[in-house]
């Protein structure tokens, strides 16, 4: 049942992971430490958990959300390579001769064209592997916040000037 208390928690929650607040988490991206007596895993699987432990085997959805969580650190990775990128771009062109400046910026939009290319195409991916974690992982797996339209969203405002056609930041 969906109660005024749960859909409140939810919304919190949602505001928390948007905001970043779990990014900082310790731990984060790493399994937990679940033994196969732990009583917070379920009876019913307590036997597979030990048969699985005893093997050195984990569950598929296991090592893709290890993809997922490299995926994410990926984007992040390239968000801030990206940022640093155009942030020296701008400042040369600050200290540039006005004929170099229309050669520099043509250079400059090639390169962000190029990344959000590379970006869009590692985010993809992530979404894709995201909605199949969300398919395989049983009931109670921590789930993944991931909102591809956040990370563009960054992504896209790192490119300060439009173009003369309206905003680049919608290509």
């Amino acid at each position: 049942m969906d109660t005024p208390t749960d859909r409140r928690a939810r919304r919190q929650l949602d505001e928390a992971a948007a905001s970043g607040l779990f990014e900082r988490t310790s731990g984060r991206g790493k399994p937990i430490a679940l033994t196969p007596d732990d009583p917070n895993v379920p009876a019913d699987l307590r036997l597979a958990f030990r048969v699985m432990r005893d093997a050195n085997v984990s569950p598929p959805w296991i090592a893709l959300a290890a993809e997922v969580e490299q995926g994410l650190d990926t984007l992040r990775r390239q968000l801030a390579r990206h940022e640093r990128r155009m942030r020296q771009l701008r400042e040369s062109f600050a200290t540039g001769h006005a004929a170099d400046f229309k050669d520099a910026f043509a250079s400059a939009r090639a390169v962000h064209q190029r990344q959000r290319r590379e970006f869009d195409s590692i985010l993809d991916q992530t979404r894709q592997n995201v909605d199949k974690l969300a398919a395989t992982a049983p009931d109670g797996a921590p789930g993944v916040m991931f909102r591809p339209s956040t990370f563009r969203r960054r992504f896209d405002a790192i490119w300060p000037w439009p173009d003369e056609h309206g905003s680049e930041r919608h290509q």
